[in-house]
């Protein structure tokens, strides 16, 4: 009877361990500062569900508009108030959403004061999630904590199976020689 518990128990275990390993992004939020003549982050590329918060730190209003479509009218826009004014709204966000922002390249202008000032280059491509392996293209905020942390994690997860199977090994020799 335990014999028999061992089996199917082994049997579990390996076929768990034999599945795929999916993996994701958890979503981003990536700053872009507006300082008086500069923006600091010149070129982005985000994947679907990550956000673009803009900080004005420049003593003008700024609007960001962006045409999604390609048609010419812009879409979607997000506006700032002056850095020295007694506004808290000197900050504003656009979600990637994946229902509204296609894959590929994309012209952000940023207006000063309802003047065109600057235009910020983004890249948006598909969340897509491969088995056992990193997400494509994300070129942005390449942390190496992060990649640190997703070897480690990786390294604990096969100590870990190394462990389970070692015990299962234990158990099927005792049970054995009763």
């Amino acid at each position: 009877m335990i014999e028999m518990r061992i089996r199917v128990f082994s049997t579990i275990l390996i076929a768990s361990l034999l599945s795929p390993i999916a993996v994701s992004h958890t979503s981003n939020d990536v700053p872009v500062i507006l300082r008086g003549s500069s923006i600091q982050a010149g070129q982005h590329d985000l994947l679907h569900n990550d956000s673009v918060t803009f900080y004005n730190m420049a003593d003008v209003n700024r609007t960001i508009r962006v045409d999604l479509d390609g048609d010419g009218i812009y879409d979607q826009r997000c506006e700032t108030a002056p850095s020295n004014s007694s506004s808290i709204r000197n900050q504003c966000s656009f979600i990637i959403d994946q229902d509204v922002w296609g894959k590929g390249d994309y012209v952000l202008d940023i207006f000063s004061n309802g003047e065109f000032w600057k235009a910020l280059n983004m890249t948006v491509s598909h969340d897509l999630h491969f088995e056992e392996t990193k997400p494509g293209n994300y070129s942005f905020n390449l942390d190496e904590k992060a990649v640190e942390q997703g070897e480690r994690g990786l390294q604990d997860f096969l100590r870990n199976i190394a462990i389970v199977l070692l015990g299962i090994f234990w158990i099927a020799r005792r049970s054995r020689y009763e």
